[in-house]
């Protein structure tokens, strides 16, 4: 009983696992994008190409 239920959890558990990396690696890239659009904001304010 105690094996059928522990072979049962694993792939439970990985699944979970996976999600979550998932989750937590969307929500990198994310916070990345958003500092690059904001490191890309800052240098356009500051070079001088873009100021007429």
């Amino acid at each position: 009983m105690i094996g059928t239920l522990t072979f049962a959890l694993v792939p439970v558990l990985l699944g979970l696992g996976l999600v979550v990396a998932l989750v937590v690696g969307a929500g990198l890239m994310l916070w990345a994008g958003l500092e690059g659009l904001a490191a890309l904001e800052r240098w356009m304010e500051r070079d001088p190409r873009f100021k007429q």
